[in-house]
């Protein structure tokens, strides 16, 4: 089949477009395998960082267990603490009462031996008698 050329010149200028359409895509091709390669880049960077939050949620979980198991021991310790406080409450009402009977015993025997003309004052280092009516030997 020989060709006119008028259609000789349409397939020149055919040929001649898809030339410039192939240069074209060539060139997307060439942008596009950038963009798959950077695109590759932040892919690993954030499969590291996925990772490293993975990791640092594990510690996270495991200092939160920890974390409980410590809230656990003191709760524990601050009822022993409410106990031992209670049952030294407890102590120290004794005490006092002891002191009381004591202080009492102390001024039953004092009367005794000087009637009621004395005095008794406490300070840090025990008791102060004081005998009123007492006459001096001079």
């Amino acid at each position: 089949m020989l060709l006119t050329q008028i259609q000789r010149k349409k397939l020149t200028e055919a040929w001649k477009q898809r030339k410039k359409f192939y240069a074209e895509g060539n060139k997307f091709r060439a942008e596009s395998k950038k963009l798959y390669a950077k695109g590759d880049e932040l892919r690993a960077e954030g499969d590291k960082l996925t990772a490293e939050g993975d990791k640092l949620y594990a510690e996270g979980e495991k200092l939160c267990a920890e974390c409980e198991e410590l809230y656990a021991k003191g709760d524990k310790l601050c009822a022993e603490c409410e106990e031992l406080y209670a049952k030294g409450d407890k102590l120290y009402a004794e005490g006092d009462k002891l002191y009381a009977k004591a202080n009492k015993f102390w001024t039953d025997v004092i009367t005794a031996v000087y009637g009621k003309d004395y005095s008794i004052a406490w300070n840090n280092r025990g008791c102060i008698l004081t005998i009123y009516g007492e006459k001096s030997d001079e």
